[in-house]
């Protein structure tokens, strides 16, 4: 059964708008299955409704996903309190904005606001998806994720560039610091700067992100940085993070006796925001 449903998750992930169409023999020659296989799995998706076959034999994405999807956002009343987040940062800077979550290893785009300067960069769509590891915004969400979701991300994106020592250092540096920089090393590179929105729990559940030209990058790294970590931390606090109600500061998942919880990392006497921690984990 878990099987079958991997194989349709990875028949969904196909679909993107540069190729919003498949037809059997592609799907097959892509997932590496027999045509018969994939005939019958998007058969099968198509009578749920998932997809829709044309009256060319090709198929598209169903219109139940569209259902779903409002379902989905009905019940994710953090979406427009971070998103109100979004517009000042983009009025401030005129920069592109993101907000995204973690979904099975990936770091999905669930809004994002385009640049007003003439060479912003472009806005991931929403639905986009990036492998975890090699999205700042994704490795904000790993950082303060139980040591097994790492480890199941690592294990989903092996083929990514990125070495696990090297992820495991940067998560902990991202969980003493409370951001992700990450600035190309080429001119056309981007930069993005990332900080966490917790829910009233502590959990991280989205990124709030912002992406400019390197160049610009340089010069105003600082800024962004504090207004990524300000609009993060406000967003937080409206649906219910309160940490200073406790005198607490950040929060991190641990493991103790092979049992992980949320715990606090206690703030520096005389320091707002502690510049570096011990890993917790």
């Amino acid at each position: 059964m878990l099987g079958t449903f991997e194989k349709a998750r990875r028949v969904l992930d196909l679909y993107s708008p540069e190729q919003p169409e498949w037809g059997v023999s592609e799907v097959a020659r892509h997932l590496g299955m027999p045509t018969s296989s994939a005939h019958l799995l998007l058969a099968s998706l198509a009578h749920l409704g998932l997809l829709h076959r044309t009256l060319a034999g090709r198929y598209r994405l169903g219109f139940k996903l569209l259902a779903l999807s409002q379902v989905l956002l009905a019940n994710t009343p953090w979406r427009d309190v971070a998103q109100a987040q979004m517009r000042p940062l983009t009025e401030r800077f005129g920069e592109t904005v993101q907000l995204g979550v973690l979904d099975g290893g990936q770091f999905v785009t669930v809004a994002s606001l385009g640049g007003r300067r003439a060479d912003s960069l472009p806005p991931p769509g929403v639905g986009a998806a990036l492998p975890a590891p090699a999205s700042p915004g994704g490795r904000v969400l790993l950082a303060f994720r139980p040591p097994d979701v790492v480890e199941a991300a690592l294990r989903q994106h092996a083929d990514t560039s990125t070495e696990p020592e090297v992820l495991m250092a940067e998560l902990a540096r991202i969980r003493s610091q409370g951001y992700a920089l990450e600035v190309g090393e080429h001119h056309a590179d981007p930069c993005w700067v990332a900080a966490p929105i917790r829910n009233h729990n502590g959990e991280a559940i989205a990124a709030l992100g912002v992406g400019l030209p390197v160049e610009r990058c340089a010069v105003r790294a600082r800024e962004v940085r504090e207004a990524v970590t300000s609009a993060g931390e406000r967003a937080s606090a409206l649906i219910g993070f309160t940490p200073l109600l406790t005198g607490e500061g950040r929060w991190v998942w641990t493991s103790e006796a092979g049992r992980e919880e949320l715990r606090s990392l206690p703030r520096r006497r005389g320091r707002s925001r502690p510049d570096s921690t011990d890993d917790p984990a």
